[in-house]
């Protein structure tokens, strides 16, 4: 991500977040390198979940009022 704007970083926190959240479970002392496929799976997708489910929130929200 290049130049990140504030309420892309807000994300990136969230998301990082999330992955914490995932690496409790698995154990902080594990490296990895030593993650099976399904762990390092996981916390991809909670890394993009988390980032997106952020963006999503902060996402102005569309006007219901008809512009004319």
């Amino acid at each position: 991500m290049i130049d990140p704007d504030d309420r892309e970083k807000a994300a990136l926190v969230h998301a990082m977040k999330s992955m914490g959240l995932l690496m409790g479970e698995i154990g902080w002392s594990t490296r990895f390198k030593d993650l099976t496929a399904i762990q390092a799976g996981k916390l991809a997708e909670a890394a993009v979940d988390g980032f997106q489910a952020s963006m999503l929130a902060s996402a102005p929200r569309a006007s219901s009022e008809v512009p004319f």
